[in-house]
């Protein structure tokens, strides 16, 4: 079953459930007649799984005691103080010593930049084929748990507050990402990116626009203490070979740089600015 891919969604997490409740209804999961911490487990034949846990998903990093899974993909609620309606994706992880969150301090998770940019593309043309005009569709920097699970994984999220958690346009969205990542194939190569905002518009445009796979980015924020362990989890922990980092230029300082580019030479990647790839 280790070709299998796993749907993740919880208990504690409406949005999820809602995304869930179209995954089984438009998806064609059924009943596998197992179950996971009390709740059934679904099938897609044998390529897929939708299972459900009882934790929050930013602790679940247990799953992969339970399932042999090839990739994780969590369909989530996303939070924001905005409140403003959003449809996101996102590798996992933590650059500080802060793991309030999930996860462990200073730990990355495996991404896989292939996935992500599958669903960042998916739910734009889910976005414009259902006239969500409101929404945004964002891919955002690597943050919060699950950190330590040695399977890839990825979070699609639907935002930003309790209404939109139980939007059906948003929820089917959502879902139509995940069914892309159940299928597409999971490339060679991929890129990392340095610097910017959270709500990283320049990779964003990169991976819409020019198709580019970008795996774990590291914000402008998390910069002023990047270590050499960070960088290379950032390298080694991903399901692609990492050849090349991109670099937010307007969105680093001289002092970031002048840390970050002795770091990327010795990983022998190589080095371009976001405005020229």
């Amino acid at each position: 079953m280790f070709n299998v891919r796993v749907l993740v969604a919880s208990t504690q997490d409406i949005a999820s459930q809602t995304i869930g409740r179209v995954l089984i209804d438009d998806h064609g999961f059924e009943d596998s007649g197992s179950s996971f911490e009390g709740s059934p487990v679904y099938s897609l034949g044998e390529s897929a799984l939708l299972v459900t846990t009882n934790r929050d998903m930013i602790l679940a990093n247990h799953l992969e005691q339970h399932f042999e899974a090839q990739v994780f993909v969590f369909c989530s609620r996303h939070r924001a103080q905005s409140g403003r309606p959003a449809l996101l994706v996102h590798s996992t992880g933590n650059f500080g010593a802060d793991a309030s969150f999930g996860g462990e301090p200073e730990q990355l998770s495996v991404s896989t930049a292939s996935l992500v940019s599958t669903a960042l593309r998916k739910l734009k043309i889910e976005r414009d084929q259902r006239s969500m005009e409101e929404f945004d569709v964002t891919l955002e920097v690597t943050h919060h748990g699950p950190t330590s699970m040695n399977t890839p994984l990825l979070f699609i999220e639907l935002g930003s507050d309790e209404s939109h958690w139980r939007n059906m346009d948003g929820a089917q969205a959502v879902a139509a990402a995940a069914m892309d990542c159940v299928r597409a194939p999971i490339e060679h190569e991929a890129s990392i990116g340095f610097g910017g905002t959270h709500y990283a518009s320049k990779f964003n445009k990169l991976v819409l626009e020019r198709n580019i796979r970008i795996g774990h980015i590291a914000p402008k924020y998390a910069l002023d203490e990047m270590s050499p362990s960070l960088v290379h989890q950032m390298i080694l922990r991903s399901r692609e070979k990492v050849t090349r980092a991109i670099i937010d230029w307007k969105g680093t300082n001289a002092e970031q740089k002048g840390r970050l580019f002795p770091i990327l030479e010795e990983c022998d990647l190589e080095v371009i600015r976001s405005s020229r790839v």
